[in-house]
């Protein structure tokens, strides 16, 4: 069973627990079926007996009376009249028909074998003389099991006679078997009916599930347009809609890799095919040493652009992959700021920028991987650096903000337009793409920022009023401090 398929399961499963279902109601119904018939052939012969004993009160008054007026033909017409009516009785109930005296001596037998039988002790008979009708099932003389039934016949409210009736019991147990038949027949009806009804429901309920099978395999082989119906409104489409959203996020992830892939190879090939033309010239010769003395300048600036950008790449994937880790380094924020701040010197003074730092003596240390707040630093100072102007100012700012660490790091520059500003955390997303490599970066700084401040759960916002009115950014990092220090705070 564990090999078959699911379909297969659940009608076998459904009919199996509807074909039980049936089977326990036919048990239990089939034992008041039993019950019932015999109740009812019994109540039946009971109701038989009464209108015989009503049917035959005059026929009874008119032989007892006549018997005893008058003689002759006139009294063997009244008992002809009566064993007549008895006999039509018998053949149509199929049963033995007696007429008992007040005493319960047979004196009239359809069978002729008891006639002069005082039968006054059976219990039909002795219910008869306290004027009741009742049934009694015993064997008979030849051991057939009957129904023995008797009614008084009364006249001025006293007994005249008694009717007794004897008929077989099988005519019962056939009206059992006539019931038994039926309720077989419409068991098998039902049964055929709850297979077909299980058929049915199996293959709507698996319907869905195959269609998505089938989706799910083309998406396999490749095809991301893959989508399902969404035309019903039970859990199946709720399904379908929860596997069209996973369609549409893996389509975009993985369109989305692979423009990061694209995007990474071509953002490497470019630093290594400078190299390698710089290498080049260097190494056929020729050069003179001024010239000797920028290229390896621009090899050595291109080596350190493609290991910071490798570094980055590596950085991404750790996040993405879900393997970083939360480093447990106690990181002095003030002590980390001034260091950067002394190793962009030369590239401020470069390009003649002024960098303001504003620090309070002491923050309190943060539960992070040093190499991960560098980094968070490190590349919002670049882009202020990178698009602020010759004579442009940095205001560089952190301070303690309730419980977290607030850096706030404003230029002057170019800005950000209005349609840029949502893409800007985008990977490999350059605002302004007229802009040089050296110049503009290759659009990873942001994007690796905005994962490292989410990863340690804190946040990160670019503001910038329009382009040539500089750019803005914040960034709230979790101090995870003691809760005395969280009170102190509120306090």
């Amino acid at each position: 069973m564990k090999h078959w398929r699911l379909r297969t399961r659940m009608m076998v499963a459904y009919a199996g627990l509807i074909l039980l279902g049936f089977g326990l109601l036919a048990l239990l119904s089939g034992q008041q079926i039993s019950q019932g018939a015999a109740d009812d052939y019994r109540r039946n012969l009971i109701d038989q007996a009464d209108l015989m004993a009503q049917a035959l009160k005059k026929p009874v008054e008119t032989f007892l009376h006549g018997e005893a007026d008058h003689e002759g033909d006139s009294a063997n017409a009244a008992q002809a009249a009566l064993i007549q009516i008895v006999q039509d009785y018998a053949a149509t109930l199929n049963a033995q028909v007696l007429l008992l005296d007040k005493h319960g001596v047979v004196w009239l037998d359809t069978a002729g074998v008891a006639i002069g039988q005082n039968l006054s002790r059976d219990s039909e008979i002795a219910a008869a003389f306290q004027l009741q009708t009742t049934a009694d099932v015993r064997p008979n003389a030849q051991g057939v099991q009957t129904v023995y039934v008797a009614a008084p016949i009364l006249e001025d409210g006293e007994i005249m006679s008694i009717v007794r009736l004897a008929a077989p019991y099988t005519a019962a147990q056939e009206l059992v078997f006539e019931r038994w038949l039926v309720l077989v027949g419409s068991v098998l009806l039902l049964a055929v009916l709850a297979v077909i009804a299980s058929l049915w429901l199996s293959t709507s309920m698996t319907r869905p599930l195959e269609t998505m099978r089938v989706s799910a395999m083309r998406m396999a082989e490749g095809d991301l347009a893959q989508r399902l119906p969404q035309d019903r409104h039970d859990e199946f489409g709720e399904l379908a809609a929860a596997f069209n959203h996973m369609a549409a996020e893996v389509e975009a992830m993985l369109l989305e890799q692979r423009a990061f892939a694209g995007n990474a190879s071509h953002e490497l090939r470019t630093p290594l095919t400078a190299v390698r033309l710089r290498s080049e010239a260097l190494r056929d010769g020729g050069l003179d040493e001024e010239t000797t003395r920028q290229y390896i300048a621009e090899i050595d600036d291109e080596v350190m652009r493609l290991g910071n950008l490798v570094n980055d790449l590596i950085l991404l994937s750790r996040f993405d992959s879900g393997r970083a880790e939360q480093g447990h380094d106690w990181v002095d924020p003030v002590r980390l700021a001034h260091g950067l701040r002394f190793k962009f010197e030369p590239q401020l003074a470069e390009r003649e920028l002024e960098l303001a730092l504003d620090t309070p003596p002491a923050l309190p240390p943060v539960a992070a991987s040093r190499t991960h707040m560098q980094v968070v630093f490190r590349n919002l100072l670049e882009n202020a650096i990178r698009y602020s102007p010759p004579g442009g100012r940095i205001t560089w700012r952190l301070w303690q903000e309730g419980d977290v660490l607030r850096v706030s790091v404003a230029d002057t520059g170019q800005g950000i337009s209005a349609d840029d500003l949502p893409h800007i955390f985008e990977r490999f997303y350059r605002a302004d793409k007229a802009r040089t490599r050296a110049a503009g970066g290759v659009g990873l700084g942001l994007s690796l920022t905005r994962s490292i401040v989410d990863f340690y759960n804190g946040r990160i916002t670019i503001d910038s009023p329009g382009l040539g009115q500089g750019t803005i950014a914040n960034v709230w990092w979790p101090l995870n401090l003691s809760e005395e220090e969280k009170l102190e705070i509120r306090d």
